[in-house]
């Protein structure tokens, strides 16, 4: 993928000048409209959605290889991780075609940017216990509740929106995923400012209506379409790339023996984590089960990103956690991954959800 990383080494370059893009330390935590317009005009959006649709019917691995480019160069990408291999990707295996000849031309196109309304106040790994609920009223739906950590929700143009449509039926029944314009009447937007400089957002909806043919697959069968959604937002490929570009910017900086052969061990678990990306990304797109193999995926990346970070402060020294000015290390970008990567078993389900999961799913272990 030389086209990719030629692509993405360029586009750096406007994203570090880009004056409001936030960085926070993992590429899923940048935003920047302009970014994500640049990379739809010039064909990086969609490599493997059919031509039909906006893309250009390239194969998955195309997709997952130029994401880990993507991360290697540091983008802002949390518009793209979203509407992009999250939701986009779900809206090709659940969506109407009515749906997706209306929305996917204008994601490939970067020119229409989603945000995710999953996690509640009270809702976060535990997805089943949300509160927001839509009842149907004739050919609509009524929308009332709140969402919180939503990403990219101060600059989205749609929410992908996870409801309850069934108030009485058991927490994984009743549950649907919505569409919805974010200049619908009655919803509202609050930004939660982050250690990082950048922020999340709450979402408040009020009475807010949604068309009944906004709605992703069948009501009612909303837990299997949000497993699918997180499915492809647990391959990190872009996660992965990051942490490539970390091992080559501290090559030349660690020079004690053991310690460079720690160095290493973390690019052969690097090796194993692409691996495992690689393994559900072709579940995936054989339409197979692969929750398992997403979240081990997400699990190899998140706790070598925590690892890494921390083994690199412990041997670089304080200097290592100066995120801004003349004394930090590698542009800050060192100190910023250490901190961001504590979030990284968290969001997208906490590692212990992953666990539960792969027991299950991989090792048929009881409820």
């Amino acid at each position: 993928m030389g086209g990719a990383d030629a692509f993405a080494a360029r586009l750096s370059v406007r994203a570090r000048d880009e004056e409001h893009n936030r960085f926070q330390g993992m590429p899923s935590d940048g935003d920047s409209r302009a970014i994500n317009s640049i990379m739809g005009r010039e064909g990086w959006i969609g490599l493997h959605w059919p031509t039909g649709l906006g893309g250009r019917g390239l194969s998955p691995m195309h997709t997952v290889a130029a994401e880990e480019r993507f991360g290697y160069h540091w983008l802002p990408l949390s518009g793209y991780l979203l509407s992009v291999k999250t939701i986009g990707n779900a809206m090709l295996r659940f969506a109407s075609r009515e749906l997706q000849r209306s929305l996917l031309p204008e994601i490939a196109a970067g020119e229409l940017v989603f945000c995710q309304g999953f996690s509640e106040p009270e809702a976060g790994s535990d997805l089943a216990s949300l509160r927001t609920r839509a009842v149907r009223d004739g050919e609509r739906w009524i929308v009332n509740g709140h969402k919180i950590w939503t990403s990219s929700a101060q600059l989205a143009d749609w929410i992908y929106l996870a409801v309850r449509t069934e108030e009485h039926a058991v927490p994984h029944r009743g549950l649907s995923v919505l569409v919805a314009s974010m200049n619908t009447p009655g919803i509202e937007v609050r930004e939660i400012e982050t250690l990082g400089g950048g922020v999340l957002c709450e979402v408040f909806l009020r009475d807010v209506e949604v068309p009944l043919e906004q709605t992703i697959g069948e009501p009612g069968s909303g837990w299997a379409v949000l497993m699918g959604t997180l499915d492809h937002e647990r391959v990190t490929s872009e996660k992965l790339g990051v942490l490539l570009r970390m091992l080559d910017d501290l090559d030349p900086l660690i020079d004690d023996p053991w310690q460079r052969r720690t160095l290493r061990r973390f690019r052969g678990e690097a090796q194993a984590a692409r691996l495992h990306g690689h393994h559900a990304t072709d579940l995936l797109a054989e339409g197979a089960p692969a929750s398992a193999a997403a979240s081990m995926a997400k699990i190899t990346i998140a706790l070598l990103a925590q690892r890494l970070g921390q083994w690199a402060v412990e041997v670089l020294g304080p200097q290592a956690l100066v995120e801004r000015g003349p004394c930090a290390l590698l542009e800050g970008r060192l100190a910023a991954l250490h901190r961001a990567s504590v979030a990284s078993t968290v969001s997208g389900g906490a590692l212990e959800i992953q666990r539960r999961v792969i027991a299950r799913r991989r090792l048929g272990c009881p409820a």
